[in-house]
C-alpha cells in the first residue's frame, strides 16, 4: 500500500518538474531572443559608425576637395564653396557640438569633400592637434566626429652667419618664427642678441617639428643650438630631460637674465661720477639706463619677492625685488605696473612687472635699472652669470654622448 502511494507521489513530482523545466525553457528562450536582438542592434550601429569612420579616413575615390584656411567666418567659407543654406546650417550645427566656431583663427585649416557629381560628403576643420568633422548621413542629416591629427616627427638643421640680426638671418633661411624665438630664449642667459651680435657671428640650430600630412608644423622644440660670436664667444645648448645644458653639462639658465627688457641702447652706464642730465651736477649713477620706447615691457631678471611698488622721489614709479644670495634689483621711471605687482608678490625670472616710462627726474623714456648685493650697489654688467645647476651625475655620460652626436661642432 505504501508502495502504491509512493508511485502516485512520484508521478505528481514528475508533472511538477516538467512544468518547472518548461517554464525555464520559455524564460531562457526569451532571454536569448532579447540578447540576440541587442547584438544585432550593436552590429548595425557599429557597421554604420565604421562606414562613417572609413569615409573620413579614406574617402571613396574619386572626390573633389576644396581646402584652405579660415580667413573669414565659417558660414562665409561654406557659402563661397557652393554649399546650400541648409547644408551650411547642418554642417555648422554638427561642428558646433565639439568646437567653438567663434574661436576659429586664420591658421585653422578646413577641407570640404564633394563627390565628382558635386554632392557634399563631409567637411572638417583642423584646429591644433584635432580635426572636427561634419559628415552627411544616408538620411541627409549631419553628424559630428572628432579625430586626432596624425603627425610625424621631422628633425631639421640650419646653420649660417649673422648679417644684420639673428632674426633676419634665420628668417632668410626659412627657420620658423617660433624656433627663432625659442633659440633666443635658450641663450637669453648668455647672449644679448640686441647688443652683442656682430656681423659674421655663426649659429647652428637643430630642432624637431611635429608635422601634419599637409606639411604644417604644429609644434617645434629646439634640440640643440650653437652661437659663436666675436663678442660672446662660443655658446652651446642641448635639450635634455626638460632643460637646456651646455657642452659641459651645466645649465644654460643663470641666476639673472642678461637684461630686464628689449631695449634700443644703453644710454648711461654704471658710474661713480656722472653728470646728471636734469640736475646738471656730477654725482654717482649706480645703475644702468636702458633707452626704450614708453610702454616697453619690463621683466624681473630673477626669481624673487616684490618688496616695494610705488612712487619713489626722482625714480618716479618704482619697483624693488629681493632675490636669493643677498641680491636685490630696482626698476625706476616706470609708466605703469603690471597687473598684480605689489609688495609681497612672488615673481619668477622673466615675469612681466612693469612698463617703461619717464616718470620722476627723467629727460625721456628709459628704464633706470639697479642691482644691490648685500645692501651695496654693484655693476650689473660686471656680474659673472653663473649656472643654476647641471645634468645629474648619473646622466652625465649619456648626455655628453647624445650631445656630441647631435651637434659635434659644439665640441
Amino acid at each position: 500500500m505504501s508502495f502504491g502511494a509512493g508511485k502516485r507521489r512520484s508521478g505528481l513530482f514528475s508533472r511538477r518538474s516538467a512544468r518547472r523545466i518548461s517554464g525555464r525553457i520559455i524564460w531562457w528562450s526569451a532571454a536569448v531572443a532579447a540578447i540576440s536582438a541587442l547584438v544585432l542592434l550593436f552590429f548595425l550601429v557599429y557597421d554604420s559608425v565604421s562606414r562613417n569612420l572609413a569615409s573620413v579616413e579614406a574617402p571613396e575615390s574619386p572626390v573633389e576637395i576644396s581646402s584652405g584656411t579660415i580667413t573669414s567666418s565659417l558660414g562665409e567659407v561654406l557659402n563661397s564653396r557652393g554649399l546650400s543654406a541648409a547644408e551650411a546650417a547642418g554642417v555648422s550645427a554638427a561642428l558646433r557640438k565639439n568646437l567653438n566656431l567663434r574661436r576659429l583663427a586664420p591658421e585653422d585649416e578646413y577641407s570640404i569633400v564633394f563627390s565628382t557629381a558635386g554632392a557634399l560628403k563631409y567637411v572638417y576643420i583642423q584646429k591644433g592637434m584635432k580635426r572636427y568633422f561634419a559628415f552627411r548621413k544616408e538620411d541627409g542629416s549631419f553628424s559630428s566626429l572628432v579625430r586626432p591629427v596624425k603627425v610625424s616627427s621631422v628633425v631639421r638643421r640650419f646653420s649660417g652667419t649673422i648679417g644684420s640680426s639673428l632674426w633676419e638671418s634665420m628668417s632668410a633661411q626659412g627657420v620658423e618664427t617660433s624656433v627663432i624665438l625659442d633659440f633666443a630664449d635658450v641663450f637669453s642667459w648668455s647672449v644679448d642678441f640686441l647688443t652683442e651680435t656682430r656681423s659674421g657671428d655663426a649659429y647652428e640650430v637643430v630642432y624637431e617639428s611635429m608635422v601634419t600630412p599637409s606639411g604644417k608644423a604644429l609644434s617645434s622644440r629646439v634640440l640643440a643650438g650653437l652661437y659663436d660670436g666675436g663678442e660672446t664667444g662660443k655658446k652651446a645648448a642641448f635639450y635634455f630631460k626638460g632643460g637646456y645644458y651646455d657642452e659641459k653639462g651645466n645649465s644654460t639658465r643663470s641666476l639673472f637674465l642678461r637684461a630686464p627688457l628689449q631695449y634700443r641702447r644703453i644710454s648711461s652706464y654704471f658710474s661713480r661720477a656722472r653728470r646728471h642730465p636734469v640736475l646738471k651736477t656730477v654725482r654717482p649713477h649706480l645703475g644702468i639706463d636702458y633707452a626704450a620706447p614708453s610702454g616697453t615691457p619690463v621683466s624681473s631678471v630673477a626669481d624673487g619677492t616684490v618688496v616695494f611698488a610705488g612712487w619713489k622721489g626722482g625714480y618716479g614709479r618704482y619697483v624693488e625685488i629681493r632675490h636669493a644670495a643677498g641680491y636685490a634689483t630696482a626698476y625706476g621711471h616706470l609708466s605703469r605696473y603690471a597687473r598684480g605687482i605689489r609688495s609681497g608678490r612672488r615673481v619668477r625670472q622673466g615675469d612681466l612687472i612693469a612698463y617703461v616710462g619717464s616718470t620722476g627726474l627723467s629727460t625721456g623714456p628709459h628704464l633706470d635699472f639697479r642691482v644691490k648685493k648685500s645692501g651695496g650697489f654693484v655693476n650689473f654688467l660686471a656680474i659673472k652669470h653663473r649656472s643654476s645647476g647641471g645634468v645629474p651625475a648619473g646622466d652625465k655620460k649619456s648626455f655628453l654622448a647624445a650631445a656630441r652626436e647631435i651637434l659635434p661642432s659644439a665640441f
